[in-house]
C-alpha cells in the first residue's frame, strides 16, 4: 500500500510482497515466495522482474545494491532489465546514503566504503553492532551497544555523538536512536551535539527524507511524528507484526 497523505487513507499498489527498498524516487519489492526483487514504474502503476532473490538489498539515490543469497559476492543493477555487475565480493551487510554504498566483511565486520568513480573499496572502521547513514553522514552503534559514533570522513576515524542506542534510524539530514531500556526514541541535533527525546516506544520507526513514523508497541497503528516532542498522529493500522 502507499499512503495518500490524508488521514488513514491508503491505496493498494502490488499484491503478496516479501520487503520493500527505495530509492529517492523509485520503489522496489521482493515477491513472498522466490524472492525476485522488482521495480515500482508508478506513472503507470506497472512492476517490472529486474533480478533475482538476495540476501538484502539496499539503494543510493540513483543505484541499487544487492547481496547474492549466500552473501558471495555484492552487485549492482544496471538499470537494464535483469543485468547486474558484481562490484565486491563475500559481503555481510550494506547500507547507504544519498551517494554512497558502504559494506561490511562476512568475517570480522570491517566497515568500507564504496568509491564507484574508482570502483575501489576503502576501509574506513571496525565492526559494528549497526549502522545508518544520512544523505552525508554515517553512524555506527558500538559492538556492545554502549555508544554511538559518527563517521568524520578522513580514513577511519570515527567521533563519539552518543550513549547506548538500541536501534538507528535515519531521514535525509537527521539521526534517530533508541533508547535500550526504555525503548524511547530521541532525535541527534549535530550542531548542538544534543539529544532530545521525541516519542515512546515503539515496535518500529522509519523514516523519509523528512519525516518520521512508528508503529506502536501492538502493531495497533502507525504514527507520523510533528516535529514538536512527543507529539504523534495517527495515520494508519494495525499493521503485521
Amino acid at each position: 500500500y502507499e499512503y495518500t497523505g490524508e488521514g488513514d487513507r491508503w491505496v493498494k499498489v502490488r499484491g503478496r510482497t516479501g520487503g520493500i527498498y527505495t530509492s529517492a524516487r523509485t520503489l522496489y519489492a521482493t515477491d513472498v515466495r522466490g524472492g525476485d526483487i522488482h521495480a515500482y514504474d508508478r506513472a503507470r502503476g506497472k512492476w517490472a522482474r529486474i533480478g533475482g532473490p538476495g540476501a538484502e538489498f539496499a539503494a543510493t539515490d540513483g543505484r541499487l545494491y544487492g547481496i547474492s543469497p549466500d552473501r558471495s559476492a555484492l552487485y549492482e543493477y544496471t538499470g537494464e532489465g535483469d543485468r547486474w555487475v558484481k562490484v565486491r565480493s563475500r559481503t555481510g551487510g550494506i547500507y547507504t546514503s544519498a551517494r554512497t554504498l558502504y559494506a561490511t566483511d562476512v568475517r570480522g565486520g570491517d566497515i568500507h566504503a564504496y568509491d564507484r568513480a574508482r570502483g575501489k573499496w576503502a576501509r574506513i572502521g571496525g565492526p559494528g553492532a549497526e549502522f545508518a547513514a544520512t544523505n552525508e553522514r554515517l553512524y555506527g552503534i558500538s559492538p556492545d551497544r554502549s555508544a554511538v559514533y559518527e563517521y568524520t570522513g578522513k580514513a577511519a576515524d570515527w567521533i563519539k555523538v552518543g550513549g547506548p542506542a538500541a536501534h538507528l534510524y535515519t531521514s535525509g539530514n537527521t539521526l534517530y536512536a533508541t533508547d535500550p531500556r526504555s525503548g524511547d526514541i530521541h532525535q541527534y541535533h549535530r550542531a548542538r551535539t544534543a539529544w532530545t527525546r521525541v516519542g515512546g516506544p515503539g515496535a518500529d520507526f522509519a523514516a523519509t527524507r523528512d519525516r518520521l513514523y512508528g508503529a506502536s508497541p501492538d502493531h495497533s497503528g502507525v504514527y507520523a511524528y510533528t516535529g514538536t516532542p512527543g507529539h504523534w498522529f495517527r495515520i494508519g493500522g494495525p499493521l503485521a507484526p
